[in-house]
């Protein structure tokens, strides 16, 4: 399982406890999104009800960037350039 820590806005933090299975829907999605042009059908996908205001957060470029990196066992932190 990976964890993401997201600081959208100040005084806002926002925690992703990703699944294997999430892991799993977001590299096949990214694959055939590379490959095909299009990605993983969402109705089938386990991000389907993470979303905020119709937005999936796979599509968070902050989200999309800590899931191309590391290991998925550390937790990751994002702060929101406007907070310093």
């Amino acid at each position: 399982m990976r964890k993401i820590k997201l600081f959208p806005a100040p005084h806002t933090e926002l925690r992703i406890d990703v699944s294997d299975e999430m892991e799993k829907d977001y590299q096949e999605c990214r694959r055939m999104a590379q490959s095909q042009g299009s990605g993983k059908d969402c109705n089938t996908c386990s991000w389907r009800s993470v979303e905020i205001e119709d937005t999936g957060l796979c599509e968070w470029p902050e989200v999309m960037r800590l899931m191309e990196e590391g290991d998925g066992k550390r937790r990751y932190l994002i702060e929101n350039k406007s907070r310093q």
